[in-house]
């Protein structure tokens, strides 16, 4: 049985729509997964994963306010899951830590890399590394408040406290190698 011929142009769009999204994020998306899961294939899944729960909601019209935001929440839920299934079958993930991030620019790899490093032995918890992930991915405050599940304001405080602590530890010769992660503008989210 044929298509009507609408409905051809809505799956043409929805096809381009896709593609666009997935050209533009896909790249931060994966460094992202790739940290998280500590494993390029689970990253990989988690990608893929996100972008088909994506294409089966839009497909059913579900509308998005901020489809970058909900992708990276979708990979990152199937990443915390996939970690649950190893840790109840007791299969240790401490070795796929050492995993390379699949990243084009090895330089940028290796800073960020220092960079995690540095911030769990400064004693950053886990959720305001998320935070700095995330914000170094380019997310708006918003857009991490929703992948994480928290309120924005929750996410300014865990990043204020993070650069606190960066700034204490790394003084001002070490805030100045690390100029991105330390002078992310403040975002305006009110009217003056």
């Amino acid at each position: 049985m044929a298509q009507p011929r609408g409905s051809t142009a809505v799956a043409a769009a929805l096809e381009q729509e896709i593609a666009n999204l997935y050209a533009a994020e896909a790249p931060a998306m994966l460094r992202y997964a790739a940290m998280l899961a500590g494993n390029p294939e689970t990253a990989r899944d988690a990608l893929q994963e996100a972008f088909f729960r994506f294409f089966i909601a839009r497909r059913a019209g579900r509308q998005f306010l901020s489809p970058k935001a909900w992708l990276f929440r979708v990979a990152r839920n199937y990443i915390l899951d996939h970690k649950r299934s190893f840790a109840r079958n007791e299969i240790g993930i401490e070795s796929a830590l050492d995993v390379a991030c699949p990243t084009p620019d090895p330089a940028a790899a290796f800073t960020n890399a220092g960079l995690l490093q540095r911030a769990s032995q400064i004693g950053l918890s886990a959720r305001e590394i998320e935070c700095f992930r995330l914000r170094g991915e380019g997310l708006r405050y918003e857009e991490i408040a929703t992948v994480l599940g928290v309120q924005c304001g929750t996410v300014g405080a865990l990043l204020a406290r993070a650069h606190g602590k960066f700034r204490q530890a790394l003084g001002e010769e070490g805030r100045q190698s690390i100029g991105f992660a330390l002078a992310a503008p403040r975002e305006k989210r009110y009217a003056s």
